[in-house]
């Protein structure tokens, strides 16, 4: 079900320019020192002490109020996007240790570049264009130990010219740029004119960001840009198709059109027409996948990468799905790519919610990365993830050690309560279940041994032990459909009580929370909590998959009634504990194909025993290696989150919210 690979670039990957441009005048003069000048035969040249380096660490060295705030505009190479005959330029506003300057250490770059900062106090100037006040733990934490922080904003978006293009070429080359400005590759210029030169740089940068800022980094990464040593994606889009669209099936209408006149500046008439070609081009009407989709789609130049990838997400994100992190990791581990990566239980938000744990994780990595310290942060544990009960377990490997790729067959004997699920099969009847005009919810999932005809419900025995899914799964189906499209959704389901953990919301910033050098300064941020929850079903994964692209993602077929048809698709990666004593369950429902398309309803009929359930698997499997046959009713009458946000909008404001 994946696209093929073979891809073809656009002509915007054109080589770069070189910088022809006089440095910036030195901020402060150095003193010499006193006394006679050393014969030339003795001179020893010495790097200048970096104060901020004790050991393998950074410590907060500098003082942040005396901290450089500068505004540079980058110069993208061989591209005008907005057809003004102008090349275009990215807006960067740049804090840099003081200290450093005046005393010749140069210091890497953590960039985070988004399309957000209209609005954002990350990059407000006075009227004046002199003073800039910053709301970003990034730099308050970070700057003081001699990182420089970079805030882009990108091309199309806020104070940069340009056309934004929804992770196209534009916005990939345009922030990939900025990377070749830090390394002497591409002119910059102040916002007056005159040229600026990164002359304080290593040239050595990492870029973070959560959400669409974190997606942009797995987009530069995938350029192989030198220079880029360092990615922290989080909560980040590793293809744009799959966060629109889940095998063949949109999950808005105009969704790509939308998000482009959500961040676009407007400044320039093309801006605007892009808009609708984007949309356009996207194809909602048949949610096929075509190569336009191929400079969105990064998983595909992964064997480009020249950088250490840092892995963040949320189990629970139903914005940006979990299967954004997983087939990205899959890849990653393919081309060898050095990886860390970080699970936690929350939605859509940023590590920092998790501070305590995640700063400690975070520090390290660019201190090895960018400072080049010899920490043996590689030499730690690969993968911290979120337990169900709110610990973080370190672990030496994801998906977790052990874990085997174990096919569940489906059954549903004549007059059974409910289907089965187990290694083993067993006699089975095929099973129909309808669906109407609107998609389901997760009310589909109750009181699932009650026969109801909108779902087909397979559920495991009761496990002995406790059993964990770690990876990607997948669902293959042998349906017939009585109408020419349908969608299906599998929902893989957790059936027993348990005690469960909530994740806080998005925690809210100020401007000064790092300076002092102190730890974690607890009037900074709001603090963490920790919510229980008792309920009887938790849904721990939910895949959409429309039965018209049964063949391939990129063509859509009409279906004939009364013909089988075979559909394989993956399901979002998870990693989750089924604790002894509870049920796997999959529970099936029909679903509309395609929102631009009208859908009344439609009847599938499902072939259990040409249909199966594969997860990775690890623990005590035994449980699962027969089915008793009719179970005896499972009261599952709670659910334990409530429904995915399903509004475009919103989703938007979890995006914008989760950047900041």
């Amino acid at each position: 079900m994946r696209p093929s690979r073979n891809r073809s670039r656009t002509a915007f990957r054109t080589g770069v320019a070189l910088l022809a441009a006089a440095a910036l005048a030195p901020l402060a003069s150095l003193t010499a020192t006193a006394g006679p000048a050393a014969p030339a035969t003795e001179v020893e040249l010495t790097a200048p002490a970096k104060p901020f380096v004790q050991g393998t660490r950074t410590v907060a060295a500098y003082d942040y109020d005396n901290a450089i705030h500068e505004r540079v505009e980058v110069e993208v190479p061989g591209i005008d996007s907005d057809a003004n005959g102008i090349k275009d330029r990215l807006t960067v506003d740049i804090i840099r240790p003081g200290e450093a300057a005046q005393a010749g250490v140069d210091v890497p770059v953590i960039i985070q570049a988004s399309p957000y900062y209209a609005g954002d106090n990350k990059a407000y100037f006075d009227a004046d264009g002199t003073r800039q006040v910053f709301g970003s733990w990034l730099d308050n934490y970070f700057v003081p130990r001699g990182y420089a922080v970079a805030f882009v904003d990108m091309p199309g978006t806020f104070r940069s010219t340009g056309c934004s293009d929804v992770g196209g070429d534009y916005e990939v080359l345009g922030s990939k740029a900025v990377i070749d400005w830090l390394n002497h590759r591409v002119p910059g210029y102040t916002p007056a004119g005159a040229p600026a030169k990164a002359d304080w740089s290593t040239g050595k940068a990492g870029m973070i960001g959560v959400s669409w800022n974190g997606t942009i980094a797995n987009s530069v990464a995938s350029t192989g840009v030198k220079g880029l040593e360092t990615i922290v994606p989080i909560a980040a889009i590793s293809s744009w198709y799959d966060y629109t669209r889940s095998n063949g099936v949109p999950f808005y209408d105009e969704y790509m059109g939308f998000l482009h006149d959500y961040v676009s500046n407007d400044k320039s008439p093309r801006c605007v027409e892009l808009t609708n070609e984007i949309e356009q081009d996207s194809d909602t009407r048949t949610g096929s996948y075509s190569r336009w989709w191929d400079p969105r789609n990064y998983r595909l130049d992964a064997s480009k990468i020249d950088a250490s990838v840092y892995v963040v997400h949320g189990l629970g994100d139903e914005n940006v799905k979990t299967r954004h992190f997983g087939e990205w990791w899959d890849e990653l581990a393919k081309n060898g790519v050095p990886r860390k990566i970080f699970l936690h239980q929350g939605v859509h938000l940023d590590g920092f919610s998790f501070r305590d744990a995640w700063v400690d994780k975070l520090h390290p990595w660019f201190d090895y990365w960018l400072q080049g310290l010899k920490n043996d942060v590689m030499k730690t544990p690969q993968a911290t993830v979120q337990r169900e009960d709110g610990t973080f377990v370190d672990e030496a490997k994801w998906p977790a050690t052990g874990v085997k790729s174990t096919k569940l067959n489906l059954s549903k004997p004549l007059d059974a309560k409910t289907g089965g699920l187990s290694i083993a099969a067993a006699t089975s009847d095929p099973v129909s279940f309808t669906g109407g005009a609107n998609e389901s919810t997760d009310a589909a999932v109750l009181d699932p041994t009650t026969t109801r005809p909108d779902r087909a419900v397979f559920l495991s025995n009761d496990l002995e032990q406790a059993v964990r899914v770690s990876g990607t799964g997948k669902v293959t189906v042998r349906v017939k459909v009585n109408k020419v499209a349908a969608g299906i959704k599998a929902r893989l389901v957790d059936y027993g009580t348990a005690t469960r953990y909530t994740s806080v919301s998005n925690i809210p910033n100020t401007s000064k929370c790092w300076g002092d050098g102190n730890a974690l300064d607890t009037g900074c941020y709001a603090q963490t909590q920790i919510n229980k929850a008792v309920s009887d079903a938790s849904v721990v994964v939910r895949t959409l998959a429309d039965v018209g692209h049964y063949k391939s993602l990129e063509r859509k077929e009409s279906l004939q009634s009364g013909q089988w048809y075979d559909l394989t698709f993956e399901l979002n990666a998870d990693d989750v504990v089924f604790a002894a004593g509870h049920r796997l369950g999959l529970v099936l429902t029909v679903e509309p194909d395609n929102p631009s398309v009208p859908f009344t309803g439609a009847t599938i009929t499902l072939d259990p025993a040409k249909s199966s359930l594969t997860l990775p698997l690890t623990g005590a499997t035994s449980s699962l290696t027969t089915t008793d046959g009719p179970q005896a009713r499972v009261a599952a009458t709670r659910l334990a989150q409530p429904e995915p946000e399903k509004d475009p909008v919103k989703l938007m404001e979890q995006f914008v919210e989760a950047s900041r």
